[in-house]
């Protein structure tokens, strides 16, 4: 009892608390959650001894529990003047820094921390965490080294220490930690989510099916865990199992991450009965655009397809049923089809508007069925077979909406939808003057497509700079085949993520294999080399942190359809320009990236278009690379006249002749609109390289494979095949493996090239 106390008790007063007594009731309350009383009392502290530290110190404290970060600094400070050897008061100060987001002097104040108390091994992990925020991973790693060092059975350090290593691509170190982190503490969901990511890395798609399933028993509901273990699923061909843990995952959390799991679990699948609830999601992912549309688009056909009889012929109750499939609807407008049966229905469909359009042409019949026609013939460039009954009929349709438009009468909307599922109404006389009357929203969808739009890209045309000269005779003309069919025509991109660093990437793509001298910057240069309409170009510019992008290519046409694209989508760091390959080293430029997709293979000497692109990388620049392959082609046919005269009519009649002989090449993508088709059967320059020939010229040219893009069912079963190559460059290797399994890139040779000189 102190002084004063003693004198209040003499008189018979009850004695009040002195700033001991407050500090300690202060603490207690505290520690029970009752930070607003205890705040209260730490301020009577304080107001008796203005440099109380401790009090000064908890108030920062609990001004950071209740997200006060900027007062929460500031009472740290003046604690810290009072008492600048008190470790904790600069680890706290550190982590009201950072949720500031100043990420630079939290750290300094962690390691001021460390360097009044080096033994304390939170200290070393808080520290860890900062610094790996600030993708300095090897400082993190010793940090949190140490940290397990001073403390063995610190489970969250052997966690943090395991994540940054699975950031640098080092899983079979991470694993190694995940596993001492189960030990330490087995109930922890991360120990085993974590341990399943890095087993999934090292391509032992098993064990991390038991890890995500183990993490699951523990937290059912985990989205992310969800989403791990259906595409460990697709890889093991469980796609029902898949497709159940992508709906599970959708269900615990719709986010952009689980639609575009489900989209990858459905586009593959094929549905042989009605899956409950299916058919709504897919309605949705479509509309609302969860991933790239083409994805969706032969499970929906299969769907759609299900709602029609199967017989011979299709009668008028088939038609009104097909017309008024909602889920067909949103197919039609949103992407090609690429389901020959469903072609089949769709091209009788077309034909029975046309022989109705008087009876549905009476100002009553809803437009919806017939513009979403138009819009799907459009998207596919009336790639439909025609008779020339059908053909002529649709001539004299068209010729009554020009006389129409002349004539200023009236036009029902029907006729609009039926003629321009035949021809793009730009080619009707007059047409223009459509867009001076109101229209119900489909015919308006349809006048946007196929007016408003082509009439953008002309404008646009206009506005894109030339950077080469185009004088090569094969650029000449592959040229001129793009400005007649520019490739492809699309409707939509995949959703934009988080932007991502470069490297990053890169070290999470190809964990096997080191990404060396590489750091990122705050701006990535990138040159897409034969960018065509932009879908490409618009993807990479949203995937990657700092991009700023180049898109050139030959034709402007293609151009002026990326260069609408990416305004209709807000992408400003796109500059499109005309420009020759075989030109452009010219032009003095070097970048960070060089993306060349589907380029080099059309162009005289594809390996002559390449050293230009590989000497335009910066030292330890990049390259993503897309070559057709010899072997994945042997099943295209042989004969088509190809040459700079093929027409859309060739291109109907080569189709419908390869439909009837049932030849492989009818299942491919490309071959369901007439510039995908003309560029897959009547290109007029194609080569096709092997792997034996890539490698040659990766190594003439001092770059270095880091890895094919394939999914990881091909990975994991080329492991098998060559255990002593897990990062899966050796071209030999793949050389046999590719012999064994010709299919593997079917699409083309898809990889990445790092510049080692």
């Amino acid at each position: 009892m102190n002084r004063k106390q003693r004198r209040a008790n003499d008189r018979g007063q009850p004695a009040k608390p002195g700033p001991r007594e407050l500090f300690a009731a202060a603490v207690q309350h505290h520690r029970e959650g009752r930070q607003e009383d205890a705040a209260r009392l730490y301020g009577q502290v304080l107001a008796i001894d203005p440099r109380h530290a401790d009090s000064l110190h908890r108030l920062g404290v609990i001004a950071y529990q209740k997200g006060l970060h900027g007062q929460a600094v500031d009472m740290l400070r003046q604690a810290i003047a009072c008492r600048p050897e008190a470790a904790s008061y600069h680890a706290h100060l550190g982590l009201a820094l950072d949720g500031l987001g100043q990420l630079d002097e939290a750290v300094e104040s962690c390691r001021r921390a460390v360097t009044l108390d080096p033994d304390l091994p939170d200290l070393h992990n808080n520290l860890g965490v900062l610094l790996q925020r600030l993708g300095r991973q090897e400082d993190a790693i010793a940090c949190y080294r140490r940290a397990v060092e001073l403390a063995p059975d610190l489970a969250e350090a052997h966690n943090n220490l395991g994540n940054v290593l699975s950031e640098l691509g080092r899983p079979e170190e991470a694993q190694i930690c995940y596993r001492r982190v189960i030990g330490l503490a087995p109930e922890t969901v991360d120990g085993y989510a974590n341990l399943g990511g890095a087993l999934k890395a090292l391509g032992q798609f098993e064990g991390a099916s038991v890890c995500f399933q183990q993490a699951l028993q523990i937290a059912p509901a985990q989205s992310e865990i969800l989403a791990c273990l259906a595409q460990t699923q697709i890889v093991l061909k469980d796609y029902r199992g898949a497709l159940d843990s992508a709906l599970r995952a959708l269900a615990s959390r719709e986010t952009p991450q689980t639609r575009r799991l489900f989209v990858q679990c459905v586009k593959d699948i094929e549905i042989e009965n009605e899956i409950a609830g299916l058919r709504p999601l897919l309605l949705r992912a479509l509309t609302e655009n969860w991933d790239r549309p083409d994805d969706l688009a032969r499970v929906s056909a299969g769907l759609i397809r299900q709602t029609i009889l199967r017989k011979p012929d299709m009668d008028e109750e088939d038609f009104i049923t097909l017309a008024g499939d909602k889920l067909l609807h949103a197919l039609l407008c949103r992407t090609p089809n690429l389901d020959l049966e469903l072609e089949s229905l769709l091209t009788a469909a077309r034909q029975w508007l046309l022989r109705t359009v008087r009876q549905l042409s009476s100002g009553q019949a809803d437009p919806a069925f017939a513009c979403a026609m138009a819009r799907q013939c459009f998207i596919n460039e009336y790639v439909f077979a025609q008779s020339a009954d059908e053909t002529e009929q649709a001539g004299r349709l068209r010729d009554e909406l020009s006389a129409a438009l002349e004539q200023g009468e009236g036009i029902d909307p029907v006729l609009i939808g039926v003629a321009a599922a035949y021809f793009p109404l730009l080619s009707v006389p007059l047409a223009p003057r459509l867009l001076e009357r109101s229209w119900p929203v489909e015919v308006e969808a349809v006048l946007t497509q196929q007016i408003r739009e082509p009439e953008e890209e002309e404008a646009l045309r206009a506005t894109i700079p030339r950077l080469t000269a185009i004088k090569d005779d094969v650029s000449c003309l592959v040229q001129r085949q793009y400005e007649e069919n520019p490739y492809p025509r699309w409707v939509s991109a995949a959703p934009a993520g988080a932007p991502q660093p470069l490297t990053s990437f890169l070290r999470q793509t190809f964990p096997f294999v080191s990404v060396e001298g590489r750091s990122d910057g705050p701006c990535l240069d990138i040159l897409v080399a034969g960018c065509g309409t932009g879908r490409n170009a618009i993807e990479t510019t949203q995937r990657f942190a700092g991009a700023q992008v180049l898109a050139i290519d030959l034709s402007r046409n293609s151009l002026a359809h990326a260069a609408r694209k990416t305004r209709e989508l807000g992408v400003t760091d796109i500059e499109y320009a005309q420009a020759d390959i075989l030109e452009f080293g010219l032009t003095g430029r070097r970048f960070d990236m060089v993306e060349a997709v589907g380029v080099l293979h059309h162009m005289g000497d594809p390996f002559a278009g390449w050293r230009v692109l590989a000497s335009l990388l910066k030292p330890q620049g990049v390259m993503m690379v897309g070559l057709y392959s010899s072997e994945a082609r042997r099943d295209l046919p042989a004969g088509m006249q190809a040459g700079p005269d093929v027409t859309a009519q060739d291109v109907r009649e080569a189709r419908q002749y390869l439909i009837g002989q049932n030849a492989p090449v009818i299942q491919r993508v490309d071959f369901f609109t007439t510039s995908t088709c003309r560029d897959l059967l009547f290109h007029v320059q194609e080569h096709r390289l092997t792997l034996a020939g890539i490698g040659s010229f990766l190594r003439a040219h001092n770059l270095r494979l880091l890895g094919f893009c394939l999914d990881d069912a091909a990975l994991a079963a080329y492991r098998v095949r060559f255990p002593d190559d897990p990062g899966a460059v050796n071209l030999d290797h793949w050389q046999v493996y590719e012999k064994d399994h010709p299919d593997t890139f079917s699409g083309m040779y898809e990889f990445w090239l790092q510049k080692t000189l």
